[in-house]
């Protein structure tokens, strides 16, 4: 019994999903990549800002010199809402966990008007990255390289809801159908023994 206790212990350990990427090097591209936003540090590109979504004055998430690490959740990606605006084709990157980089050609919607998902990435583990606009507009950012972007210049900026997504708040966990089978298979044992 104890070996099949084990055993299945196990294997409930092996199908259990353990991804919890970390998403890096952020990047809104537009206008034939002539306009971009990034958290990359390169001395010639302005910010992409990340701040949590409580409210629109939140503190940048984005260290002093831009750059930003993600764990799930749920924040605010800002970027320029007037000149240097991503309207039309274009692109949204990331690279997760420092190896693998993900880019999807979009249609930036008016950053104006709230809009449905414009980009959606599936990651592994079943993971998921949204991003869409919410018509919300503040001064945040400027036109500045890198960390200097990260300062308010009297223009109002605009707001994209970004949403990195675990797989298993979506979809159970397959470790929960294995230790429920566990405990299942235990009461039938200990009724077949009395």
């Amino acid at each position: 019994m104890h070996k099949f206790l084990t055993g299945v212990f196990l294997v409930g350990m092996t199908v259990s999903p353990s991804w919890a990427g970390v998403l890096t090097n952020l990047s809104f591209t537009s206008n034939g990549e002539s306009f971009v936003n990034n958290t990359i540090v390169d001395g010639t590109t302005s910010p992409l800002a990340f701040t949590l979504t409580t409210n629109l004055a939140q503190p940048f998430l984005n260290a002093a010199d831009s750059t930003v690490s993600l764990n799930y959740g749920s924040y605010y990606a800002i970027s320029f809402l007037e000149f240097g605006a991503h309207v039309g084709s274009g692109t949204v990157s990331f690279l997760l966990d420092g190896t693998s980089m993900f880019s999807l050609e979009v249609t930036f919607p008016d950053p104006a008007l709230p809009s449905g998902n414009f980009a959606t990435f599936a990651l592994p583990g079943g993971d998921l990255v949204t991003v869409s606009a919410t018509g919300l507009a503040a001064d945040r950012i400027r036109i500045a390289a890198d960390g200097g972007g990260l300062a308010s210049d009297e223009f109002e900026d605009a707001f994209y809801q970004f949403n990195y997504t675990a797989g298993s708040s979506a979809v159970p966990e397959p470790a929960t159908a294995v230790l429920f089978g566990f405990g299942a298979a235990i009461l039938v044992l200990r009724r077949w023994k009395r």
